[in-house]
């Protein structure tokens, strides 16, 4: 019986847990969107993974931004230097296996790929600064 009992008590304290973290995850989501909105260049905070290239098998957490030039993005990791991501390729979006993740896959013109894991909120966002500049000027 007592063991019964502890796991309903755990059963509780993780999905009490996880919809906390949901909602945090949405507020500042939503937040970051909103500052978008306004002109802001604000950065999407996502997973990264090279699977050809200069950082093969590298799979880090940071934030995808507009780069230095403002033309195209890069990806910031902590500790690490900033990595342009090559201007001009094309993102396609498939589901994550994390609940509430979304993973764009970016092909390089010149072939590479390049995972981004970022929350489905922010999705929008991370490909338009994957796509570059509007030549338009929209």
């Amino acid at each position: 019986m007592d063991t019964l009992v502890e796991f309903v008590v755990l059963a509780l304290v993780v999905l009490t847990t996880g919809t906390l973290a949901r909602r945090t995850v949405s507020r500042r989501a939503a937040a970051r969107t909103a500052s978008a909105s306004g002109g802001a260049a604000v950065a999407v905070p996502c997973q990264a993974r090279w699977r050809q290239g200069t950082r093969r098998r590298f799979f880090g957490y940071g934030k995808l931004g507009v780069g230095a030039d403002g033309a195209g993005a890069e990806f910031k990791a902590p500790l690490r230097g900033a990595v342009a991501v090559p201007v001009g390729g094309r993102v396609a979006v498939r589901e994550g296996l994390r609940p509430g993740m979304r993973v764009l896959e970016y092909r390089a013109p010149d072939g590479r790929r390049v995972d981004f894991q970022v929350y489905e909120a922010e999705v929008a966002r991370a490909a338009r600064l994957l796509e570059g500049p509007d030549p338009a000027g929209r």
